[in-house]
């Protein structure tokens, strides 16, 4: 049986405003007909020279998954001016490994804290690692041997940064809010396992 979104969550792509058909389709066909439990609707513009750069990220939860969904400009070209892509991934949560949250509150040193001004979700399943190198040195300024390179490879399958600056309190309400409905959902199976 297919069951349709949210409203709420219609109303979060209409906002976002960056193809809300598309990615409601998307997220549909990915559903197989569960029932969405929580979701998290994060678009992302950036300028690079003259080019702006639209990507929509969604995150839909769902009693044993995780859905992700990537919308981003494809890149035109003579056969295709503009285009659109879509991608979909559906994440088992008993596949997911870690979650974390960072939280970063404002303060000017006198007063406790009330709201974070940015949070960053991770969550991690081993589909990705992150490989970060840079060249090594050694302490001696006058050496000139290629020391070759350093680097740490960490997981890197999801992470989202949400700025009360730059898109709201509630924004950052909701990141929390979805945060907790996930945590809850991965301990949920980990207790009907065990």
């Amino acid at each position: 049986m297919t069951r349709a979104l949210p409203a709420e969550l219609l109303a979060d792509l209409e906002t976002a405003g960056y193809f809300p058909q598309t990615a409601a389709a998307s997220m549909l066909a990915s559903l197989r007909g569960a029932r969405p439990l929580g979701y998290l609707v994060r678009p992302e513009t950036t300028f690079d020279g003259p080019e702006v750069r639209r990507h929509l990220t969604v995150l839909v939860l769902t009693a044993t998954h995780l859905l992700i969904t990537h919308l981003d400009d494809d890149p035109a070209d003579a056969l295709n001016p503009s285009q659109v892509v879509a991608t979909t991934e559906r994440v088992r949560l008993q596949r997911v490994t870690g979650t974390g949250l960072s939280q970063v509150f404002d303060t000017d040193g006198q007063r406790v804290p009330q709201q974070e001004a940015e949070v960053t979700i991770g969550i991690t399943w081993n589909g990705t690692r992150r490989m970060d190198l840079e060249r090594a040195v050694c302490d001696d300024p006058s050496c000139e041997v290629d020391h070759g390179f350093t680097g740490t490879l960490a997981p890197a399958d999801l992470a989202l940064r949400i700025s009360a600056l730059a898109d709201g309190p509630r924004a950052v309400s909701d990141a929390l809010h979805f945060h907790g409905l996930l945590v809850d959902a991965i301990d949920a199976l980990d207790d009907a396992r065990s």
